[in-house]
């Protein structure tokens, strides 16, 4: 099984979900060239439960335009052969019979995530003034076509991908895992096999395609942004957090739509797919169970949004930790290099100055030697005083890193701390040897 065995098997097949009769007389009939809308009209009134339906959702908020819709007829007329056509296979297609019991997937389940994607397309179309919202709520009951394709002639294989899904694969990478071919693919084909139109093939298509986005048209990307707003519970399969939302803050700017109209419409999702599922007399359970694993998925995203929040504060914490020591270490490089070249010319002083007075006495010019004595001595205590400020400042840049630098030049001014250390010093009559020295000594 591949890719192009599935797309044969799609394309050679006229019946790929079991459709009923008169929905195989309907795609056959708008294809006629002498078709008319009281033909299809005929033959959608043959079918009763077909023609209720039809009758119910084109009255309903989703649909209702200025004046109530009586006929099938009329149903044609105002919300056109494509809408009709669409909402006849939609209406079709969503019955437990089409998803096989030993597939592994929850029909309820199933129906109310495509139930959510439709209701939350339309929700969009009207909240960006799309000139068609019905095109926008068909689109979206036909955008997971293809899983329901895999789910009646593949069940075995689908509970096996279902069985070993996780939530680092996406649905999509696991289907083309299986069968060489995703959902989207398939439901494609399956639209080009029923001659829908291009617009409706192409927003089934890529629906899940973030990449091509800023290409795509506006229906697509609307049902692009349903999809990733509902959430699909059947399948431990879910794209990350981070991505989910990228991916609907990129969606919604080509949309231009603010955060706040994206919240608005996530917030009546929930009551929109229950009004619409009831309209459509699709079953996806209990009301008040969808509603507790809808708070639960609020409960998790909380956690995880949590949990991402915590995460990136450890990070920051741990990144500015870092770049202190990095910065501390680097200061105490340089105030260290500092202070060895205070220590080298202090030592420097004493040890010219002892030469000098050697040299005077060597060469017995003592007379010289007790004259510039006073001024040798002031320089060397001078050195000396300037050598016990420097070892008191290193003393303080050992703990350098545990100290708030802010300001690498306030670091390293060492020239007033040396020269008020060595006033300080000058004022003390105890200046001259530290108890570190005397114990050094």
């Amino acid at each position: 099984m591949d890719r192009i065995y599935i797309f044969e098997q799609i394309r050679e097949n006229n019946n790929l979900l079991s459709l009923p009769q008169v929905l195989s007389e309907i795609l056959e009939e708008v294809e006629k060239e002498d078709f008319s809308q009281e033909s299809l009209g005929k033959i959608i009134l043959r079918d009763a439960p077909l023609t209720t339906n039809i009758l119910k959702v084109a009255n309903s908020p989703f649909y209702a335009r200025f004046k109530e819709i009586k006929t099938v007829n009329q149903a044609i007329a105002i919300l056109g052969v494509t809408t009709v056509k669409c909402l006849a296979l939609s209406t079709s297609v969503f019955h437990t019979d089409r998803v096989k019991k030993d597939s592994g997937m929850d029909a309820q389940e199933f129906f109310g995530y495509t139930i959510s994607i439709a209701a939350t397309s339309e929700k969009i179309a009207k909240t960006i003034g799309f000139k068609a919202p019905e095109e926008a709520l068909t689109a979206g009951l036909l955008s997971d076509i293809g899983t329901i394709f895999f789910l009646h002639h593949y069940p075995k294989e689908y509970k096996k991908l279902l069985e070993n899904s996780n939530k680092f694969t996406s649905l999509s990478e696991s289907e083309r895992n299986v069968f060489g071919v995703d959902h989207s693919e398939v439901g494609a084909q399956i639209a080009l096999n029923w001659k829908l139109p291009e617009y409706i093939l192409d927003s089934i298509k890529n629906h899940h395609s973030i990449s091509t986005t800023e290409q795509d048209s506006v229906l697509t990307n609307i049902v692009k942004l349903a999809s990733l707003l509902s959430v699909e519970s059947f399948t431990e399969c879910q794209t990350d957090i981070k991505e989910r939302g990228e991916a609907i803050r990129l969606v919604s700017e080509c949309l231009s739509m603010t955060k706040e109209k994206v919240d608005e419409v996530a917030f009546s999702l929930l009551s929109c797919s229950i009004e619409l599922s009831q309209y459509l007399g699709v079953d996806i359970g209990d009301h008040e169970k969808i509603l507790s694993k809808a708070n639960q998925e609020i409960w998790k995203s909380y956690l995880t949004i949590e949990n991402l929040y915590k995460e990136r504060q450890e990070l920051a914490d741990k990144l500015l930790i870092e770049e202190h020591h990095r910065g501390a270490s680097e200061q105490k490089n340089i105030t260290m290099a500092t202070l060895s070249h205070y220590l080298n010319n202090t030592a420097m002083a004493i040890y010219g100055r002892s030469q000098i007075m050697r040299m005077l006495h060597t060469s017995n010019k003592n007379e010289e030697l007790i004259e510039k004595m006073d001024a040798f001595l002031n320089i060397i205590d001078e050195a000396i005083r300037k050598f016990v400020a420097v070892l008191d400042e290193m003393k303080e840049v050992s703990p350098i890193d545990k100290i708030d630098l802010h300001d690498i030049s306030d670091a390293l001014n060492l020239d007033d701390k040396i020269a008020k250390r060595m006033q300080k010093m000058e004022e003390s009559q105890d200046w001259v040897v530290t108890s570190d020295i005397k114990e050094k000594a």
